[in-house]
């Protein structure tokens, strides 16, 4: 990547430092970058289970009434629980970026806004040009974030204020955490790739075609490698409607087993990339006897493995500097049917459309389907509820790595146009990283001529047939606005964010019997065995309890990358049932919440967990409403191998 001891191109530092305006020489001198800093810090996210989840749309025949879903049915269980990641790299105040990992199904612009704000409040300062919020688009995201209405409650379910505002909170947490651990360091640019992860899955183009890029920003803190920030083409959803489940979903089975390659404990978190038509595979990987568990999670650990296998080989190549130039600004384009340029009654929906399909609307698989009147077959956004007619997208880079990010679902042949763009328009840029579902959201965006192929990614696109080449020229000019010699004409206004207004907070249901030991472990397991147990414990609202596995000399048990296994990770799958339950009696008093927690002895694939032998036991800290933990042990179990 030529990041070595000098790290920057002429003509890109020339791009850089090019003034847009004449400077005030009487003023004072511009600001010079500092000594580089670097810190990464993870948050649970405050999701209860129980919310609704986002993308699948409200199903009438699965029913699961809880305080935290409207229409959409309540999640009732977690594996892999989602959370917050940050990777902040900085040279001081004018030359930093933080790069925020979430596990939602989007970013949309109004809650990024409010994390901006929230952060002024507690800093003092501007982050709208140092902020990148990225998803992993896990459809196992919590829901109920979006003040749309209309179509967007179908998408999302109805929005939750007050859940609303502790996920601004959390955000804002761990951005102040990666900054408050920012010490000396270096940070480590390449690519990884991988084909074996993902494959197309968009059947009505007629091509088979997929992008193995996955670049990665590795941060090391005086000597030691401490995180790794990557970027992969996955529709993050493996899990369906069905499962009820929260869960970072494949996204997270590939952070935690690029997590197990390391000695030492590495933060490690993925930005999704161009996933719109990039499904994640089912490797036919060796198996080993294990305990019997949901043949989705063996999926997405095998997914996983493969995935790691391409970046612990190119972690070796990695070219280090610790003088990085930095830079980010975020910009903000207008999207409707005039700026995209329909002529009169075509695509003739002034509020937007979604969902646009014909009767007709057959899958060939052999391209060149052609499917006419499709523009005139969606669902319309109405002027009560409109598809939103601005965006935001922002351009930036560290060191020799460039970056963009698109608001929302890319197929892969539009973000290689957009790259391509920029190559054409910046010779001296050779390295891009492309960041999917970044900043805001506003559905599938693919190629104009593959729009009028029909199918799923078509039906997803808020503005029609143009949106993914349009919003493609303002992803180009924003690149071109932060390094290059233009600057838009105008911009809108920062848009506003959601309107919490006035709510009373939700009141946690007392629980009955916390802290017992309701079923306990058996005595004895083996490697095909499957433990089982419950707990007791609080109302979800204030966490689920958290289990971590104890050896018999009382220490945690560790994955090789030095993480407690922990029911956080995906060893774990836990489940709530509520007694009464929420259909019996809504408004009860008190509750017993069993907390159900299932264990695989040991997994059908090596993804990192470690294999168990000899005496062990669960400890449990459970979340008070007074912000303390009460804890319960389990009894002792013995582990034999087979």
């Amino acid at each position: 990547m030529g990041v070595a001891e000098v790290n920057v191109s002429p003509l890109l530092l020339t791009a850089l430092l090019a003034c847009k305006s004449t400077p005030d020489t009487d003023g004072p001198p511009p600001p010079e970058p500092g000594a580089l800093m670097v810190g990464v810090a993870q948050v649970r996210m405050p999701a209860p289970v129980g919310i609704g989840t986002v993308g699948f749309g409200p199903d009438l025949g699965v029913q699961s009434d809880t305080p935290f879903a409207d229409f959409y049915p309540g999640t009732t269980a977690v594996h892999n629980h989602p959370d917050f990641r940050a990777v902040a790299v900085s040279r001081g105040e004018g030359f930093e970026v933080v790069f925020l990992r979430s596990d939602t199904i989007g970013m949309f612009q109004q809650l990024r806004r409010a994390v901006v704000l929230e952060l002024q409040q507690r800093t003092g300062r501007d982050f709208d040009d140092v902020l990148v919020i990225g998803a992993t688009h896990t459809h196992s995201g919590p829901g109920r974030l979006v003040q749309g209405g209309g179509m967007f409650d179908v998408i999302a379910d109805r929005f939750h204020p007050e859940f609303y505002e502790r996920m601004v909170h959390a955000m804002a947490d761990v951005v102040e955490a990666a900054l408050a651990d920012l010490k000396p360091g270096r940070v480590g640019l390449g690519y990884a790739y991988s084909s074996e992860g993902h494959n197309d899955r968009r059947c009505e183009d007629g091509l088979i075609y997929e992008n193995p890029e996955i670049p990665l920003v590795a941060v090391e803190q005086e000597g030691t490698l401490v995180g790794l920030h990557m970027a992969y083409a996955i529709h993050g959803t493996v899990f369906d409607r069905g499962d009820l489940l929260l869960s970072q979903d494949v996204s997270g089975a590939i952070e935690q087993a690029v997590q197990a390659r390391f000695d030492h404990p590495v933060h490690v978190q993925m930005f999704n990339s161009w996933g719109a038509d990039m499904a994640p595979s089912d490797p036919d990987l060796p198996s080993r006897e294990g305990g019997d568990w949901n043949p989705q999670y063996d999926r997405i650990e095998r997914v996983g493995i493969v995935v790691a296998d391409a970046v612990e080989a190119a972690i070796d190549s990695l070219e280090w500097t610790d003088t990085p130039d930095i830079a980010m600004q975020t910009w903000r384009v207008a999207i409707d049917r005039e700026v995209i340029g329909y002529a009169p009654g075509e695509f003739d929906y002034p509020y937007g459309g979604v969902y646009c399909s014909v009767s007709d609307d057959l899958v060939t698989c052999d391209g060149g389907q052609h499917l006419d009147g499709l523009d005139e077959a969606c669902l319309p956004f109405t002027a009560t509820y409109p598809a939103p007619n601005q965006t935001e997208i922002s351009a930036g880079r560290v060191g020799d790595l460039a970056f963009v990010t698109f608001p929302g679902e890319p197929g892969t042949l539009l973000a290689e146009h957009i790259m391509e763009g920029i190559r054409d328009a910046h010779p001296e840029i050779e390295d891009i990283a492309f960041f999917g579902y970044s900043q805001d959201y506003l559905g599938y965006s693919i190629l104009e001529e593959d729009w009028w192929n029909g199918g799923y990614e078509a039906s997803g696109a808020l503005w029609g047939p143009r949106q993914g080449e349009y919003l493609a020229a303002r992803t180009i000019d924003a690149f071109d606005w932060t390094f290059g010699d233009s600057s838009p004409a105008s911009q809108p206004d920062i848009i506003a964010p959601f309107d919490v207004g006035t709510y009373t907070p939700y009141a946690p249901t007392p629980g009955t019997q916390v802290g017992t030991v309701l079923v306990d472990v058996p005595a004895d397991a083996t490697w095909s065995d499957t433990l089982e147990f419950e707990i007791a414990g609080s109302d979800p609202w204030l966490g689920p309890p958290v289990a971590v596995l104890i050896d018999g000399a009382g220490d945690p048990v560790t994955l090789p990358g030095g993480q407690p296994v922990d029911s956080n990770g995906q060893g774990f799958h836990v489940s709530l049932v509520p007694e009464p339950s929420y259909d019996d009696s809504p408004d009860a008093p008190t509750r017993l919440f069993r907390w159900i927690f299932q264990v695989p002895v040991r997994h059908r694939y090596a993804a990192g967990l470690p294999d168990l032998e000899g005496a062990y036991r669960f400890e449990v800290s459970i979340p008070l409403g007074d912000g303390t933990l009460q804890t319960a042990t389990t009894s002792p179990f013995t582990v034999s191998a087979l």
